[in-house]
């Protein structure tokens, strides 16, 4: 079985898709997988489903939706997924069933690399973690406790690319990097780190005009929009490709600060990376 939440919710078992129902059968089964191999209780089920104003056959049509979920699994050939508990069900998981916990263990791998001194084996790890995604988390599934959950997997997925992208650097690889920093940027307008790795690839790719154009272009976002500075680590940087000391990747290359505003942690329309 493979439970994928990193994209459209879907389940495929043995290679074929399990008909997961409706909307409110999906909510049930994605808040299943929040935390999968642990019990839900009930009661939380319909608070996700429902909000502070649930119906009074709230928690029947509940064990319906679990009851539908378990006929399409059945069919599907894995019957016991979904367990019954005295407070509530559990979504039995086994190791690299659910997308979401294997592109963490990859990141996870990815990054001991990286402090081992394995860039390239980092590097690799990380493309393998990032290649899970096919759109936004659980795309299409609208309802805020989930979609909250889906963010926080998209802010781990924009952090995994983030590390990429900083070991690559340091690679060398700056020319081949500029277009995909370009498509974050606009992506993300106002996420610091992104613009300070665009504008060292432009300037250790010669096209210093450009890499202060950006530098330019934020902080005038910045200023028109949020009324505050790019951060100390960004103008820093600025200052140091002015003076053409940041043409050669510095170890152990710093942050620079995320600074975000509501919701730009996240992209506001999927573009693979």
């Amino acid at each position: 079985m493979l439970v994928h939440v990193l994209g459209p919710l879907r389940v495929d078992v043995d290679g074929t898709a399990v008909a997961l129902g409706g909307r409110r059968s999906q909510i049930v089964l994605a808040t299943l997988a929040l935390t999968p191999n642990w019990v839900v209780p009930l009661d939380r089920l319909v608070d996700t489903v429902w909000g502070p104003a649930p119906p009074a056959s709230a928690r029947t049509q509940i064990r319906i939706c679990v009851s539908q979920l378990r006929r399409a699994f059945a069919e599907a050939g894995a019957p016991t997924v979904i367990e019954t508990h005295p407070n509530g069900y559990r979504l039995r998981v086994g190791p690299g069933e659910l997308d979401a916990s294997a592109f963490n263990e990859e990141v996870a791998r990815a990054r001991l690399l990286a402090a081992q001194g394995a860039p390239e084996e980092a590097v690799t790890g990380l493309r393998r973690a990032l290649a899970r995604w096919t759109g936004p988390a659980m795309a299409g599934l609208a309802c805020p406790p989930v979609e909250a959950w889906a963010r926080r997997l998209e802010e781990s997925r924009l952090r995994a690319v983030e590390e990429r992208i900083r070991l690559e650097l340091g690679l060398g690889r700056h020319q081949d990097l500029v277009g995909e920093l370009e498509q974050l940027v606009c992506a993300h307008p106002f996420r610091e780190y992104l613009h300070g790795r665009l504008m060292l690839a432009l300037h250790r790719s010669g096209r210093t005009a450009e890499a202060l154009a950006v530098y330019r272009r934020l902080r005038t976002a910045l200023i028109e929009e949020l009324g505050i500075e790019p951060g100390p680590e960004l103008r820093s940087l600025e200052r140091e490709i002015l003076l053409g000391v940041a043409a050669a990747p510095p170890p152990g290359e710093p942050a620079v600060r995320r600074r975000t505003r509501a919701g730009d942690a996240v992209h506001s329309s999927w573009c693979p990376v």
